[in-house]
């Protein structure tokens, strides 16, 4: 754990080697799929718009999941397995007070032929409104990372107040070597 700790410190900082896997593309908004939000890009970040509405999601779950996938991971975006962990810069902009656990985000792997894809799912650790923050995601549990599959960032409305509104920009995906 306190290995964990100094890497979040200087990935923070900005003063760590990256594995050689290419995530510089990651933070491109016209990859992602979006449903009940938009994506749009903002110079080297994408932004991402949650409207929270209780009425008008899908029919079957009108309180639901707004989310985006990055399903279509180039060779280079695939192989994680030198990683200790992902970082990327965000920055929440919220305008209500009910959220707990604002957004997750998912790392989902494919392991040999007859293996399920297995997803890992985070919270973003020290995410405050309305500042930017380097989040640090420990990916020593993620089975599988030689094998990258697909990417995902959602939240459940289930947490939030009809009317409001999650909005954040994300950028500067990297891994951490091990």
């Amino acid at each position: 754990m306190k290995m964990f700790r100094t890497l979040i410190a200087l990935a923070a900082a900005g003063s760590i080697t990256l594995s050689a896997a290419d995530l510089a593309n990651v933070a491109t908004a016209k990859r992602w799929n979006p449903a009940e939000c938009t994506v749009v890009q903002n110079g080297k970040a994408m932004t991402v718009n949650m409207p929270i509405d209780h009425k008008g999601g899908e029919k079957k779950y009108p309180v639901g999941w707004p989310r985006l996938y990055l399903e279509k991971l180039t060779p280079a975006e695939k192989d994680w397995s030198k990683a200790k962990a992902l970082s990327f810069k965000i920055k929440l902009e919220f305008t209500g007070k009910t959220a707990k656990q604002p957004i997750s985000f998912q790392v989902k792997t494919k392991g040999p032929k007859d293996t399920k894809n297995t997803t890992a799912f985070f919270a973003i650790p020290g995410l405050v409104n309305n500042k930017e923050i380097t989040a640090v995601l420990d990916l020593s549990k993620v089975k599988h990372l030689d094998n990258v599959v697909c990417l995902g960032i959602n939240i459940s409305e289930v947490h939030y107040k009809h009317g409001e509104n999650v909005k954040f920009t994300v950028s500067d995906f990297k891994l951490i070597n091990k």
